[in-house]
């Protein structure tokens, strides 16, 4: 059926955007330019939205999306002073929502007050812990029948010298700790005549306490996804390859893609997660490779992978800016299944222009310029300019601590709210673990395979289709849903 737009129609569409329920909701970590993005989003679906971050100055500050801006202590040095501070937060604005942009998530799902917990849009501790393990998360996977790579598990150096194939040159490894983060400490692991490139081992802190995990280096094309899980079912998904980055791996262009196989492992983690009884809201993101065959070993064929997993918000938010329907989703159990604009495009642009590569071809050079000037700078809004304006002086407030720590500015930007728990924690964690990875083996363990199958399909049923198409999503086409509603 076709559809005349006029002015009036346009009116009340407008007006649906905002929610008849609006909240309060506290957005951390300030510093980050997703933050400023799902600021102005939820914003724009009716909430009110206050931002707490350890820094004093930060993007998200300067921003008219966000109510307050308040400083708290830094949770990697004074964690009950975090949480004391989100507490006293929570009671004074009386905040409904909180949701978690970094691993302040985890430094919050410790917290023993129910007012946090309550409020936190995140999984229970021991799933959120599962998640955030690297080895524990490969061997979730791995237990449930999803692809990743080959992994093992490193409590020394002499575990790193042993994996199978590195010595013999018939086997290349990437290196990092099973709690690590944004491509801290990775290490490619290859050998030259028997000798180990590109890293000292007694330089590392390898242990019982830090223990790391070698995965099996994969080559192929990279994506990072990221999604809305509620109730076993994914209500929100976003896509993107890893095209544009400034050191190889953090990346700075997002090009909304679609790609069937790897919506349906994050439907099939989202439906494991249903089957154990986790219920509620929370943000799931996957970092994938296809086409990983080994050069070193092809017979292993091409294949999806799921490399780990961030059980928090990721830059995939970028894909649904200007929009109110992650809001949406984040915020109603009604909303329906969202997706990304597929024409959705946005840059880092600070980031964008870093990029050097002396021995780029004409054909790679103009490619990264149309990159450049053919999409939207993820910090920058004409209804929002202060942000942009101050980046300036945020530059160099951040380079002057970089300078004053003796820090990288990556490492300084999260350093202060990454989780890294002291032995007595760490040993907790261990047995929490130890504790969950037997109920999960245990619960699957008494399911054959088909029986399994039936019931992720039976979790993931409920009238929402789970094949990637038009119909199956709200926000492919603004103008699009728009007709489809009124049709």
């Amino acid at each position: 059926m076709s559809c005349t737009f006029t002015p009036t129609f346009d009116i009340r569409w407008k007006r649906r955007l905002l929610t008849d329920k609006p909240l309060n909701i506290l957005l951390t970590n300030g510093r980050f330019p997703v933050t400023l993005d799902l600021a102005r989003q939820l914003k724009k679906y009716g909430h009110t939205v206050y931002v707490i971050d350890c820094m004093h100055y930060h993007v998200a500050k300067f921003s008219n999306a966000v109510r307050q801006s308040f400083r708290a202590p830094a949770p990697h040095d004074n964690q009950v002073g975090y949480r004391d501070a989100v507490a006293d937060i929570i009671r004074n604005i009386k905040i409904d929502l909180i949701i978690p942009m970094h691993e302040e998530i985890i430094h919050l799902a410790g917290a023993a007050d129910p007012e946090i917990l309550n409020r936190l849009l995140a999984p229970p501790k021991p799933i959120l812990l599962r998640l955030h393990n690297k080895w524990e998360f490969c061997q979730w996977m791995e237990h449930i029948g999803l692809g990743v790579p080959r992994h093992y598990l490193c409590e020394s150096a002499e575990d790193v010298r042993g994996l199978p194939g590195l010595v013999e040159g018939m086997m290349e490894y990437v290196l990092k700790p099973v709690f690590g983060r944004a491509s801290q400490s990775v290490y490619h692991l290859k050998t030259r005549e028997g000798k180990l490139e590109g890293v000292e081992l007694e330089k590392l802190d390898i242990g019982v306490r830090r223990k790391w995990i070698a995965q099996e280096w994969m080559y192929g094309e990279r994506y990072c996804s990221y999604s809305v899980i509620r109730e076993g079912k994914v209500q929100a998904f976003s896509l993107y390859k890893v095209l544009e980055t400034i050191d190889g791996s953090s990346c700075v262009y997002f090009k909304n893609v679609e790609h069937q196989g790897i919506f349906d492992y994050v439907s099939d983690v989202a439906a494991e997660l249903g089957l154990e009884g986790v219920m509620g809201a929370f943000q799931l993101a996957f970092d994938f490779i296809e086409g990983g065959t080994n050069p070193l070993h092809p017979e292993t064929g091409a294949r999806l992978v799921a490399i780990e997993c961030n059980p928090r918000c990721t830059s995939g938010v970028h894909l649904f800016a200007s929009m109110p329907d992650l809001a949406r989703a984040l915020t109603d159990p009604t909303s329906p299944r969202v997706v990304a604009n597929w024409k959705a495009k946005r840059q880092v642009f600070p980031g964008m222009m870093m990029w050097e590569h002396s021995d780029a071809t004409v054909k790679q050079w103009l490619r990264h310029m149309g990159r450049l000037m053919g999409s939207k700078d993820v910090v920058f809004s004409s209804k929002d300019l202060l942000p942009t304006l101050m980046q300036p002086f945020l530059l160099t407030s951040y380079y002057e601590i970089c300078r004053e720590k003796k820090m990288r500015l990556p490492e300084m930007f999260q350093l202060d709210v990454t989780w890294e728990p002291d032995a007595a924690e760490l040993e907790g964690v261990y047995e929490m673990a130890k504790e969950d990875r037997e109920r999960w083996a245990k619960r699957r363990g008494a399911l054959s395979e088909q029986q399994a199958i039936e019931r992720r399909t039976s979790v993931m049923a409920g009238g929402r289709p789970r094949k990637l198409s038009v119909g199956s999503f709200r926000s492919r086409s603004r103008r699009r849903d728009v007709v489809a509603e009124t049709s």
